[in-house]
């Protein structure tokens, strides 16, 4: 025997889950891939010049999926990376008898319960996406765009969608960039969310499992009516991240940020009907729905709002008080990053650092 524990989290209802809440978005006027090839052409070669950022190899092209597809490169990502969460998990699950038994089969579900919401939520919202794996080297990274999120996105923002999607192109090529450009970034990113995974799971308590199972029952459409309701209430609530999630957080600001300034910069040469578009997607990503407000709740994303303004703030302030060469330290190696006291105060990060 090799001692090997299965996996715990039931993955397959995972993804039932986020397919039955996420829908297929509108088929109408699509967002087809010639338009987005067409929109990404030359986009990481702005970027590079403007930030003078060197990459390596080559980059993805850009493809246009469905939401259900996403959803299945999304949950290939996570479940590339729950290795160790799971092995903390079936560790907690360890009580004897057939009460062990249920309790594993419970929180196999709670877990695909919630990855499958978080799932779900991010296949209606998510419009790029630089698709990296942050552990191993199993998957090549890929440049996704989601059609019917896009169509819907330029449709409600009222924009015309030659420039709208060359701003999300130019956007999601900037992250291309980053990644490409900064070797360590990866396995940093990596490290930070697969000890975050085992901590979240490792203490879970599996009556608590149990019982939230017990509350909806064991049929996933019900578990999804639950979902919809509000009755489900997650065992996983409430698990404390500690430092890891602030530096990852802190670290995702920086990410995010820089590319927000990135993008103002090269918007700025555009012309101005890319500064009305930053300001309509930007009045997008502040808007909160029924189930943000529930995700919030289950992973902290209350912050991420405000964190990822607070990157952008300390992009521009460390490139007003110095210059891009500065704020480009960040990139040099993990120490560099910003501590999570540093974005807000940019002038101690340039001290301890520049």
């Amino acid at each position: 025997m090799s001692g090997e524990r299965p996996g715990v989290i039931d993955w397959d209802l995972a993804a039932r889950i986020a397919r039955s809440l996420a829908g297929n978005g509108t088929g109408k006027r699509s967002v087809r891939q010639a338009e987005i090839r067409s929109a990404a052409r030359g986009s990481a070669g702005m970027v590079r010049d403007f930030t003078g950022l060197e990459t390596r190899g080559r980059l993805p092209s850009p493809e246009t999926v469905d939401r259900r597809e996403w959803i299945d490169a999304n949950l290939d990502g996570m479940r590339a990376m729950s290795g160790q969460a799971e092995e903390a998990l079936a560790r907690s699950l360890e009580l004897p008898g057939p009460l062990g038994r249920a309790a594993r089969t419970a929180t196999g579900i709670a877990a695909g319960v919630e990855l499958g919401l978080v799932s779900a939520y991010m296949a209606q919202r998510v419009l790029g996406q630089y698709d990296v794996a942050l552990l191993g080297q199993s998957r090549r990274p890929r440049l996704l765009f989601v059609a019917p999120n896009l169509a819907e996105a330029q449709r409600r923002l009222d924009v015309d969608r030659a420039p709208f999607l060359r701003w999300i192109a130019l956007h999601e090529a900037t992250h291309a960039v980053q990644f490409a450009a900064v070797p360590w970034l990866r396995d940093n990113l990596g490290a930070m969310a697969q000890e975050l995974l085992g901590g979240a799971f490792s203490g879970v308590n599996a009556r608590e499992a149990l019982r939230a199972v017990a509350r909806v029952g064991w049929d996933p459409r019900r578990i999804v009516g639950a979902l919809r309701s509000g009755e489900w209430m997650s065992p996983f609530l409430g698990r404390e991240r500690g430092r890891t999630f602030r530096r990852l957080q802190a670290t995702m600001a920086v990410v995010e940020g820089y590319s927000d300034f990135v993008m103002d910069g090269i918007g700025a040469e555009l012309g101005p009907e890319y500064a009305t578009m930053r300001e309509r997607v930007e009045g997008r990503r502040a808007q909160r729905g029924v189930i943000e407000t529930l995700i919030s709740r289950l992973l902290g994303m209350e912050m991420k709002l405000s964190q990822y303004e607070q990157g952008k703030a300390f992009c521009d302030e460390v490139a007003r008080r110095s210059d891009l060469q500065t704020l480009n330290l960040v990139w040099s190696e993990p120490a560099a990053m910003p501590r999570p006291a540093e974005l807000r105060e940019p002038a101690r990060w340039i001290a301890r650092v520049a």
